[in-house]
């Protein structure tokens, strides 16, 4: 690890004190000169450092600084984010990842700072730009057959309630598929991809995109503004990196659920946090729309309604909007 991460990791490891210039370059191994070298550095990057002579270095409260170092400082996981690459600018991370990173370990997680092309389901766009959310994929090597493979977006979705719970305070739903809300608005985006051997028919690699909205988005036309909220709406948003951090740790609990064939537990979280059950939705699908009653969720995680004639359908695909009370 370079000086300057090695540097940082300390920081973010004792955020809220300091530690003097010395006790870094003891336990880095490294000189004073080094460890004020990589200061300047950290400095010039745009991280909130403060220093009191005789008394140490302190990284501010209120530094938002999205970095490799401070992430895995904060990160409790065995895989997932372990490797782990943060870049100031991508199209969209699913894109690249796919394009680029599909040889890296499974768990490693690709971050931008701001996405030009974000995207989510049925083509989409996602607006993403610099310092008012967190953009992140993961890379999974799982082994799952391709029926299985709606389980990794649950996963997802429970996942990042979790880690908005852990870290923000407030406990958002879910609308299936896997649409993060609070009081009716949209806190998150999630889009898992795969990509299949051609010869097998086998899953090759999977790739989970999570955009969530910490602040409020300039960008946002007026109608999406009537769907939209962040997680500044409902309290103090969390650091990038904290809100990272537990993502991933949230995910990688949630998919030990799977690698263990303990999907009924996944399911259960997962169907806690619906707030479509007994409620009317619309329900459309590329074949059809119509009214129904939300009624449950199967063993493999597809939604179950009943229509105005009585009859029972289970959605493995299509989505649902929720009919607001008067």
């Amino acid at each position: 690890m370079a000086v300057k991460d090695a540097v940082l990791q300390a920081l973010e490891e004792t955020r809220g004190a300091r530690i003097s210039g010395g006790a870094l370059a003891e336990t880095l191994g490294v000189s004073r000169a080094a460890v004020w070298k990589a200061i300047d550095a950290l400095r010039a990057g745009g991280l909130k450092i403060d220093a009191v002579p005789g008394e140490g270095y302190l990284l501010e409260a209120d530094d938002d600084s999205l970095t490799e170092a401070g992430i895995s400082a904060l990160l409790q996981t065995e895989a997932f984010g372990r490797s782990c690459l943060i870049l100031p600018s991508l199209s969209s991370t699913n894109t690249v990842l796919k394009q680029d990173y599909l040889d890296r370990p499974h768990g490693f997680a690709l971050i931008a700072e701001e996405q030009t092309g974000g995207r989510g389901r049925l083509g989409r766009t996602f607006s993403s730009p610099a310092g008012t959310g967190l953009y992140l994929s993961m890379l999974l090597h799982p082994q799952l057959s391709l029926d299985r493979l709606n389980l990794l977006t649950i996963a997802a979705a429970v996942a990042v309630c979790d880690a908005i719970e852990q870290t923000a305070g407030f406990s958002p739903e879910i609308k299936w598929v896997n649409d993060v809300l609070m009081h009716g608005k949209k806190l998150c985006g999630i889009l898992t991809e795969a990509t299949i051997e051609g010869e097998t028919g086998a899953i090759g690699a999977v790739v989970v995109g999570i955009g969530i909205n910490l602040r409020d988005n300039p960008a946002w036309p007026e109608e999406v503004r009537t769907v939209a909220g962040s997680l500044a709406d409902f309290g103090t948003p969390p650091r990038r990196a904290v809100l990272a951090a537990a993502v991933l740790e949230q995910f990688e609990h949630a998919y030990q659920l799977l690698e263990s064939g303990d999907s009924a537990v996944l399911l259960e979280r997962y169907r806690r946090r619906l707030c479509c059950i007994d409620k009317t939705v619309t329900v459309m699908t590329p074949a059809a729309k119509y009214e129904a009653i939300c009624t449950g969720l199967d063993e493999n995680g597809h939604l179950l309604v009943q229509d105005a004639q009585g009859t029972a359908h289970t959605l493995s695909s299509g989505e649902i909007s929720i009919r607001l009370s008067t």
